[in-house]
């Protein structure tokens, strides 16, 4: 006898754009804690983490982000990069 067909659970598909700032805030984390702050001053780390922050809690709210924005996460993403 055949097995039934069974449907495959759907992935509750988020915002692409809050995923990747998530993982940056991560990543900024990771460089944080590993030290590498010889590369870059811990209060330029701090200042990216808030901006990250601040454009979490705004994307939440259901505000969006500027092609700016993204630019800037994208130089963001590269200077954290492993």
């Amino acid at each position: 006898m055949r097995p039934t067909k069974r449907t495959k659970a759907r992935k509750v598909k988020g915002s692409p754009a809050l995923d990747k700032l998530m993982k940056l805030k991560y990543r900024i984390n990771d460089a944080y804690k590993a030290g590498r702050s010889h590369f870059i001053s811990s209060s330029a780390e701090m200042s990216d983490k808030t901006w990250v922050m601040e454009e979490i809690t705004n994307l939440r709210q259901g505000g969006w982000l500027s092609a700016t924005k993204m630019k800037v996460a994208n130089e963001m993403w590269s200077k954290y990069g492993n």
